[in-house]
C-alpha cells in the first residue's frame, strides 16, 4: 500500500528526476517511488536571518525549505535544537534531514547534500581589542577563533586548529561567540555576513568588533540528509526540483529579499 506522502505531479519533472523517482515492481511495470518517512526536519537556533524559532517563518531558509518540499506535495515539520543535537539526530535517523550547513569532508562521509540554498560570504569579524589583520588564513596562526558547538570553522582553519597554530574556543551558540570577540577574550570568528550582522545587532556589539575588508571566502548552504537513509536521494531529488520550481516562479527572491530586509 502506499505511504501517505507520495509524489505526485510526476510529469512535471525533468527527465533525469523522473528517472530516479521510477521503480520497477515485481511484475515489471513501473509506479511512482514513494517517500514514507514521517520524520520531521530539524535545525537550530541564532542563526538569523536564516533559521531561529524566533524569526517569522522560522527564518529565511525554514520558509525556503517548507515551500521547496509543498511544491512537490510534501509536508514536513521543523523542529529548533541545538546544531550538534539536530546533526547528530540525522545521522543517527531521528530526523529526516537538516538546515543550512557547508560542505566538509567529514560531513560528506555522514550526509548527501541537496542543490545550493543560498551561496553567501564568508567575513572574518575581528575584536577592536586585537592587532590581528586578515588577509589570508595564515594570519591566524597563534590566535584564537570562536566558532561554536556544531558549527564548522572553514576548512583551512580546521587543518590549522588540528596541528595546534590556531586554538578553537567552542561556546554553545553564536551570541557567546560575540561576547567573546567583543570583549577581546578570543580575536576573532568566521560566519556569514548575514547572520554575523544580525548577531552583532542584537548583541549591540557593532562598537566593539571590525569586520576584515577581505572576504574568508564564498560558500553555498544546503539542506542535508543522512547517507544511511535509503530514501535520501528520494528526499533530496524531490527536494530539488521544489527549490527550482521556487526560483523559476520568483517566489525564492521574494522570500530571500522579505527576511533579509528584517536585519538591515
Amino acid at each position: 500500500m502506499l505511504g501517505r506522502r507520495m509524489l505526485l505531479a510526476l510529469a512535471a519533472l525533468p527527465n533525469l528526476i523522473l528517472s530516479a523517482l521510477i521503480v520497477s515492481s515485481g511484475a515489471g511495470t513501473a509506479r511512482a517511488a514513494v517517500i514514507e518517512s514521517t520524520l520531521d526536519l530539524v535545525t537550530g537556533h541564532d542563526y538569523a536571518p536564516f533559521t531561529g524559532e524566533d524569526l517569522p517563518q522560522g527564518g529565511m531558509l525554514t520558509e525556503v525549505v517548507l515551500r521547496a518540499f509543498k511544491a512537490m506535495n510534501l509536508d514536513y515539520d521543523v523542529r529548533f535544537v541545538p546544531w550538534k543535537r539536530g546533526y547528530d539526530g540525522v545521522v543517527a535517523g531521528k530526523f529526516l534531514g537538516t538546515f543550512p550547513y557547508v560542505r566538509t569532508p567529514e560531513r560528506e562521509e555522514d550526509a548527501l547534500f541537496s542543490d545550493p540554498l543560498l551561496v553567501v560570504r564568508q567575513l572574518v569579524y575581528i575584536s577592536t581589542q586585537s592587532s590581528m589583520e586578515f588577509q589570508s588564513p595564515e594570519d591566524f596562526k597563534a590566535r584564537a577563533v570562536c566558532a561554536p558547538v556544531g558549527y564548522a570553522l572553514p576548512p583551512e582553519l580546521h587543518a590549522m586548529a588540528q596541528a595546534g597554530e590556531v586554538t578553537r574556543e567552542s561556546p554553545a551558540d553564536l551570541p557567546a561567540c560575540v561576547r567573546m570577540v567583543a570583549s577581546g577574550r578570543v580575536d576573532a570568528f568566521v560566519i556569514d555576513e548575514h547572520t554575523g550582522q544580525a548577531a552583532i545587532a542584537r548583541a549591540g556589539a557593532a562598537n566593539e568588533i571590525r569586520i576584515a575588508a577581505r572576504p574568508f571566502a564564498q560558500v553555498a548552504q544546503h539542506l542535508i540528509v543522512s547517507k544511511a537513509n535509503p530514501e535520501a536521494p528520494a528526499v533530496l531529488a524531490a527536494f530539488n526540483t521544489g527549490l527550482q520550481k521556487l526560483k523559476d516562479s520568483g517566489a525564492f527572491d521574494e522570500i530571500v529579499k522579505r527576511h533579509a530586509a528584517l536585519v538591515r
